[in-house]
């Protein structure tokens, strides 16, 4: 993992073309945002924390992500073993930890939010992610994998936010 990520140092600014790339990449990638998900943007952390709060939250494209790291955690497993995964696992854990949990709590300063728990369900989403990101790549499949680009959006300095309402939505 590059020292010089960004970690949500563009979260609330317009999506770059190059940001959109990684968006169609994740969504062409991903099997059940690829036909009917489109494309949205957040712009604000109060928008971002209506979302994550949001009753209506669609759960199926979380359930399948989940599904889809169980999947990669037993093909990484394979390769490695348990025990040389969860070490693996665990460098990238503590190298990233207190840097996205630091950016996050900037970026949310310098908006001028002080709210604990969103923060934490930012570094919480960038650090899952980085896992995710991980097991593709040990279990060889990285390069296009949707982990793989969602977690380019992280360290570019977005935060994906997931599907609400019909939209894969990125602060």
């Amino acid at each position: 993992m590059p020292a010089a990520a960004a970690w949500f140092s563009r979260v609330g600014l317009p999506l770059t073309p190059s940001d959109r790339a990684e968006v169609v990449a994740l969504l062409r990638g991903h099997r059940l945002l690829a036909e009917a998900a489109e494309m949205g943007e957040v712009d604000s952390w109060a928008e971002a924390s209506s979302i994550v709060r949001a009753a209506d939250w669609d759960g199926s494209w979380w359930d399948d992500e989940e599904a889809e790291r169980e999947r990669l955690w037993m093909c990484a497993a394979e390769r490695l073993g348990e025990n040389a995964l969860l070490g693996k696992l665990s460098e990238i854990a503590d190298a990233l930890t207190q840097s996205v949990r630091d950016a996050a709590g900037t970026a949310a300063a310098h908006a001028g939010v002080a709210d604990g728990a969103l923060i934490r369900a930012a570094s919480g989403a960038a650090l899952l992610a980085a896992q995710q990101s991980a097991l593709a790549s040990i279990a060889l499949e990285g390069g296009t994998h949707f982990f793989t680009h969602k977690f380019a959006l992280f360290k570019n300095g977005r935060w994906p936010l997931g599907l609400h309402l019909g939209r894969y939505v990125v602060f």
